[in-house]
């Protein structure tokens, strides 16, 4: 293994010195540093071995989704060498697989109860990708500027991409925000999400606690309206993929959370993924 991971420390007020080598110290020292700043911490990708812990010690703010493994030739399914989560199925060593990967250790992140943001990054420069290929999108709600960009991502206002426009809301909620219902019982809410794109769209898929509650296929603009029930506590998103071909595009949400007194996030397999990797 080549390392534990990488992250990106967005916001510094000043420079944080490093004395080490590749294995040490580990990166909740830098993440520490950066908070202390005010600043922000980003998973690279949601996929490296050390942002289980990271995430655990509440030092992530926001988590790589689209990451720099997609570039408009290809994309870069090799992992095991970088020190990565091992992929536990088969498909997700293909090009295809390889965003269900992330996004299926994302999701189980959210079902163990943690609050990420999505984010993305090409690493331009370092891999074969231009400036904001990869890339994410915040919905701000007051003047545009850079900390209010990133307290609007680290307040989960946001959706990634490389290449679908994504939008998603739950009875009129936008990613980040928080459905809270007062009384236990099932209730009826109302959904919205659309995807586009300047190339042929294959589907939008919309997910709640990770498992796909609608589909909707075609070349164009493709949009869900549609009611739902729920009667527990748990996430919605959207995810968004054009038609592949030599590479992958596609899009995801932050997630849009809804609350039951008394609710319980928590979820035994996502837990026991964890633990299996904490004693590998």
């Amino acid at each position: 293994m080549n390392g534990p991971g990488a992250v990106d420390l967005v916001g510094l007020r000043s420079r944080i010195p490093f004395e080490g080598y590749l294995l040490y110290p580990p990166n909740d020292t830098f993440a520490r540093q950066a908070h202390a700043q005010g600043a922000w911490v980003d998973a690279e990708k949601i996929v490296w071995r050390d942002v289980v812990a990271l995430v655990a010690l509440g030092y992530i703010d926001f988590a790589g989704i689209v990451c720099n493994h997609f570039n408009r030739q290809d994309v870069e399914t090799e992992t095991d060498s970088w020190g990565m989560i091992p992929k536990l199925r088969p498909e997700f060593n293909t090009p295809a697989g390889m965003p269900l990967w992330a996004m299926e250790v994302y999701y189980h992140f959210l079902n163990c109860g943690f609050r990420l943001p999505v984010s993305a990054g090409s690493a331009s420069g370092a891999k074969a990708s231009p400036l904001g290929y990869n890339r994410v999108y915040v919905k701000l709600s007051s003047q545009f500027g850079y900390d209010n960009w990133f307290r609007a991502l680290k307040g989960g206002r946001s959706f990634a991409t490389n290449g679908p426009m994504l939008f998603l809301t739950v009875d009129g909620k936008v990613p980040g925000d928080v459905l809270h219902f007062p009384q236990k019982g099932p209730r009826r809410i109302k959904i919205h999400a659309e995807a586009s794109s300047l190339k042929a769209m294959e589907r939008l898929e919309v997910l709640f606690k990770g498992k796909t509650i609608r589909t909707i296929t075609g070349a164009g603009k493709l949009v869900a309206d549609f009611t739902t029930e729920i009667g527990e506590t748990g996430w919605f998103a959207a995810r968004a993929f054009e038609k592949p071909d030599h590479t992958v595009r596609f899009a995801h949400t932050g997630p849009v959370y809804a609350e039951f007194p008394r609710g319980q996030w928590y979820r035994a397999r996502g837990r026991a993924i964890f633990h299996r990797l904490d004693r590998s």
